[in-house]
């Protein structure tokens, strides 16, 4: 109920949903990259798969070869061979 108020918020004052809810944004460029925003920690990483948790899901990455290129406490760049991204709550 209080993430349907801050939403409703959020839309009313043209805020974008991703930064008054605190979602991750994700953005997969072809097969070699995975951009993350608004995570909150690394939860295991391992070769084929990487899991990271944001405040509102599970976010995980698989593939061959992934590692991570950079992080900061706001985004994070992942490179490799990307087979899937997906999210679980």
């Amino acid at each position: 109920m209080f993430e349907n108020i801050r939403g409703q918020a959020a839309s009313a004052l043209h805020i974008p949903r991703d930064v008054a809810l605190g979602e991750p944004v994700i953005t997969v460029t072809g097969r070699q990259n995975v951009y993350i925003e608004n995570y909150n920690r690394i939860v295991s990483f391992h070769e084929e798969e990487i899991r990271l948790q944001a405040r509102t899901c599970r976010i995980v990455i698989s593939g061959k070869r992934l590692r991570i290129e950079y992080y900061t406490k706001d985004d994070m760049m992942i490179a490799g061979q990307i087979g899937s991204v997906r999210m679980e709550t």
